[in-house]
């Protein structure tokens, strides 16, 4: 590709020191030709724009970097957008890359920038650019009373200040989860004394009932050797009395004082059964109270792995769309599992708090094809290496209310069995079906459109 535009060479380094002219030199057809990028190779800026995939939440920024005979393409990883957007690198100007490799996308080979700065300009390219009526970057003030690059030029103050308020913001964000973390051990404590004291009022509501029971006969129904007192009514005296005269023959005067019966020789009589209407009242037997039996323990005291447990990734888990991500019942800090494809990765970078390092990634579903959610792991960031494009089961994430709803992945939720925490969607054969959907439907979302964005 020839380049856009051809000038006399004014270069101006930034740092006075180490001066950039010997270093500008055609660098682009042998990175094409042998495929080997030289770290630290400079390069003039022809060009700044940012592309946004359709579909996606994502964008890329482009630069069109140029070394006086060809020019190549340049996308800049999301880690290093905001050097791009907050004005450190501009058209005119010579960046130093410090990371960049080829790849081929479409059939044509482009770099991908992992880590670059601005080392200086070039004076009669900004004078063209002036020509063409088009804004240029004010580099007046960049080596005025200033040696070795320490003179910043006017957006670096601002780059500046908006690392300290994303600091700021992660600081506050982590206070506002430990607190979270700490009102939820509250919560559970709390709910574990009401069951227990739900417990103890059962057993005391039972033993007052045996009681009870225990008390229906009172300790007038005996006497002092435990036997029944029988009380026997005027009524059962008479039928005693019907019965001796019907069997001795003796007749009874009712009206007056009862005679005494004459003495006869006493025989065996077989006495007929007569019935009895039943006592006015029942008699209860006493009982002993018995006991009650110790509880014993469980055999199994193992608990049930409940649906939502990042223990086993090849059993079926309850899994999350993302879409519910800001709706779950906690709105941090509620552990779920997500099927999701990893769409954009960083690189790792440094965190003001434990375990001081980080990586950021951007996920997406069905659920969410105009956004994408942001990831931040904290648990061996180095080795969260998905690949791009691949579909991923992720275990134990925890949803955060950053970004209007994201995933962190903290250095404390580490699978207590030693395994990884993310999994390739196509080794599980219980989401088998699910995974070749998102592979499709994702697919489907790449095969969109591409629109610039001005």
């Amino acid at each position: 590709m020839p380049p856009l535009k051809k000038v006399d060479k004014g270069i101006v380094s930034l740092d006075r020191e180490t001066p950039i002219q010997e270093e500008v030199k055609p660098l682009i057809e042998d990175i094409l030709r042998t495929e080997y990028c030289v770290q630290g190779s400079v390069f003039l800026v022809e060009g700044i724009d940012t592309v946004r995939v359709v579909g996606g939440a994502g964008k890329m920024v482009r630069l069109l970097l140029g070394d006086g005979n060809l020019v190549i393409q340049g996308f800049v990883k999301g880690v290093m957008h905001w050097v791009v957007e907050g004005g450190k690198v501009f058209e005119g100007g010579y960046v130093r890359l410090d990371k960049f490799e080829v790849v081929e996308i479409e059939g044509e080979r482009v770099l991908v920038i992992g880590d670059l700065r601005i080392v200086g300009w070039d004076e009669g390219y900004l004078g063209v650019l002036r020509g063409e009526g088009r804004e240029v970057k004010d580099v007046g003030g960049l080596r005025v009373g200033g040696t070795g690059g320490e003179r910043l030029f006017g957006l670096e103050r601002r780059v500046r200040e908006m690392e300290v308020r994303r600091e700021r913001e992660r600081e506050r964000e982590e206070e506002e989860r430990r607190r979270e973390e700490g009102c939820r051990k509250e919560l559970e404590a709390e709910v574990v004394e009401r069951e227990k004291q739900a417990v103890e009022r059962e057993w005391e509501e039972e033993a007052k009932k045996e009681e009870e029971d225990e008390g229906c006969i009172s300790e007038w129904d005996y006497d002092d050797e435990g036997f029944e007192q029988m009380v026997i009514s005027t009524e059962r005296a008479t039928q005693r009395r019907v019965m001796a005269t019907a069997y001795t023959g003796t007749s009874v005067n009712y009206t007056t004082t009862p005679q005494r019966p004459p003495v006869f020789k006493q025989q065996s009589i077989q006495h007929p059964q007569v019935l009895l209407p039943p006592p006015s009242r029942q008699i209860l037997t006493p009982r002993t109270p018995q006991p009650r039996p110790p509880i014993k323990p469980q055999e199994n005291t193992t608990p049930k792995p409940l649906p939502w447990l990042a223990s086993d990734p090849t059993q079926p888990l309850k899994l999350t769309p993302l879409s519910q991500i800001p709706y779950l019942p906690y709105k941090q800090n509620w552990m779920v599992n997500v099927l999701v494809v990893v769409a954009q990765l960083g690189e790792t970078e440094s965190c003001p708090y434990p375990p001081f390092v980080q990586r950021q990634a951007r996920v997406i579903d069905q659920s969410t094809p105009h956004r994408h959610i942001h990831l931040t792991v904290f648990l061996e960031p180095a080795g969260f290496e998905p690949k791009l494009g691949e579909v991923y089961l992720l275990l134990g994430v925890k949803n955060h209310k950053f970004d209007g709803g994201s995933l962190k992945k903290y250095a404390s939720d580490k699978p207590k069995g030693g395994g990884r925490w993310w999994v390739e969607g196509r080794g599980l054969g219980w989401c088998k079906e699910m995974v070749k959907e998102l592979e499709i439907w994702w697919a489907q979302q790449q095969g969109g459109v591409v629109g610039e964005e001005g």
